[in-house]
């Protein structure tokens, strides 16, 4: 059932990321920007136990090589394992061999990836930012060969930021670890996993009989005579807390009282530019609106909560005041682009870079009744609005070949 907005109305449908969706309802233990107390407040941090996902290579029916990984994160709907930045990759690699093996070395590696382009016949270009090795085991001269059941526990941090290069002259610089992101219609693809490779002496044998499967959402196991590979996923989320409330904004969310407007508190409001609309009215006389919108500050938000709006429009045309100040009439919504690079082995001079636009869905809007105490004039009218932001939005991020930016507002009206 949809949620009623302030003017009543139902809220339409926003962003939904097809393969990560209300996991993010989970993650959000930051400050949220409503006008009610319990969500304009810090919110305590949920703790959660820990959650075992299993990955497993089979010899005979037997569990070979299984490695778990442990996370204390929110649940994804796919059960795949997430990790929150700032919390080290966890977990265990157990090895059963019921005879000697010649096993040189046992390796977890950490990757993170971006992959672009792609289609039917084209699975596109890989590029991985992230490559983090691990040794688990390694024999050394002399030693004696694996035999028995063996565990390995681990715990491996994330780096916050990786290098890579950018530009025509290829200069390096540090990016921040992008969000895993994956959505349909869009071939740019962010994505992170963890491998454990297992290196034998020998060549492939006839009699071999490890077993190729596929281990849950994305995990694949790979067999050879002379290595063995298992990889899985994990869903990685930065964690970007926003800046403090402004003292009068956070007074209203303590108070549960509306949010004061920009005349009353204007460090609580940025006004990107006022913008003039001119047309004609239906006598055909000319008229203009002058309209500023406000976007409350800091300009930073968090997902899954609101961005408070206030417009105000002025004019000396009364009944084009009227039309444009219906909440019907007004259109605000937040524009995401993807810009990546869908051919990143070419020179950079001729790569091909591909923008993928969407957008939000439209802000709710009300009536402002509140004019410093007093009455607005006749040729002003305000009105207060809410843009809704879905709680699995990704933020805006930036690396090498690939961007995501959530930073412009559409402003249209629909009799303009």
């Amino acid at each position: 059932m949809a949620t009623p907005g302030p003017s009543g109305g139902p809220l339409p449908p926003s962003y939904a990321n097809d393969l990560y969706g209300v996991m993010f309802d989970q993650v959000n233990n930051l400050p949220a920007y409503s006008q009610s107390q319990s969500e304009g407040l810090p919110r305590p941090a949920v703790q959660r136990e820990p959650k075992e996902f299993d990955y497993t290579i089979e010899k005979r029916g037997e569990p070979f090589l299984v490695m778990t990984l442990i996370t204390t994160g929110p649940q994804s709907p796919n059960n795949t394992p997430i990790i929150l930045e700032g919390s080290p990759v966890k977990g265990k690699i157990q090895l059963s061999l019921k005879k000697p093996d010649s096993i040189l070395s046992i390796i977890l590696t950490i990757k993170g990836m971006i992959v672009t382009g792609g289609g039917t016949d084209f699975d596109g270009y890989t590029f991985v930012f992230l490559d983090q090795k691990h040794t688990v085991w390694s024999q050394e001269e002399g030693q004696p060969a694996l035999n028995g059941d063996y565990t390995w526990p681990f715990s491996i941090d994330l780096p916050e930021e990786v290098k890579m290069s950018e530009g025509v002259d290829r200069q390096p610089k540090m990016f921040r670890l992008p969000q895993t992101f994956h959505q349909r219609f869009i071939h740019a693809t962010i994505k992170y996993e963890v491998e454990v490779k297992i290196t034998r002496k020998g060549i492939l044998k006839s009699n071999d009989t490890f077993v190729q499967l596929e281990c849950h959402y994305f995990g694949w196991v790979t067999t050879h005579g002379i290595f063995v590979r298992l990889s899985a996923p994990f869903i990685y989320i930065p964690v970007i807390r926003p800046p403090p409330i402004p003292p009068l904004r956070r007074l209203a969310y303590e108070e549960g009282t509306p949010l004061l407007g920009p005349k009353v508190d204007p460090d609580g409001w940025f006004l990107p530019k006022t913008l003039e609309i001119k047309g004609t009215s239906f006598n055909n006389h000319p008229a203009s609106v002058e309209c500023r919108l406000f976007l409350a500050k800091p300009l930073s938000y968090t997902r899954g909560s609101v961005i408070p709006l206030f417009l105000a429009l002025e004019s000396d045309d009364k009944q084009v005041l009227d039309l444009l100040s219906s909440p019907q009439e007004i259109s605000v919504r937040v524009r995401r682009r993807t810009r990546y690079n869908a051919e990143p082995h070419k020179a950079f001079e001729s790569k091909v870079w591909r923008d993928e636009v969407d957008h939000s869905q439209r802000a709710v809007w009300s009536h402002a009744t509140d004019y410093a105490g007093g009455e607005p004039p006749d040729r002003l009218r305000m009105l207060n609005g809410e843009l809704h932001l879905k709680p699995e939005m990704a933020p805006t991020s930036a690396m090498g070949n690939y961007s995501v930016s959530v930073r412009q507002f559409l402003f249209v009206f629909s009799s303009a």
